[in-house]
């Protein structure tokens, strides 16, 4: 199953979520889907904003790759792949 996101993240949490998948599972969303014990089709509604993560998956979610569940209610902070010292260093120049 392959990702498909929106040209803006629905919120931080699907934005630091599709950054995990990426940068731990290469990607694979089945692999990704399967750490976090929970089907690939949920994982991508959670990622398109069409699922907030409940208690188990939560649970899962934080213990994993550190997303909490606040952070699914916050906006997103940059663009899908906008490195985290983007602002910083553009600030200093």
């Amino acid at each position: 199953m392959k990702l498909h996101l929106r040209a803006k993240a629905p919120s931080e949490g699907a934005r630091l979520l599709v950054r995990w998948i990426m940068g731990r599972h290469g990607g694979d969303v089945a692999r990704a889907a399967e750490r976090l014990m929970v089907s690939d089709v949920i994982l991508c509604r959670i990622v398109e904003g069409d699922v907030v993560p409940g208690i188990i998956v939560g649970t899962s979610l934080q213990r994993h790759c550190d997303i909490r569940a606040r952070h699914f209610s916050q906006p997103p902070v940059r663009g899908w792949f906008d490195e985290a010292d983007a602002a910083p260093l553009a600030e200093a120049a």
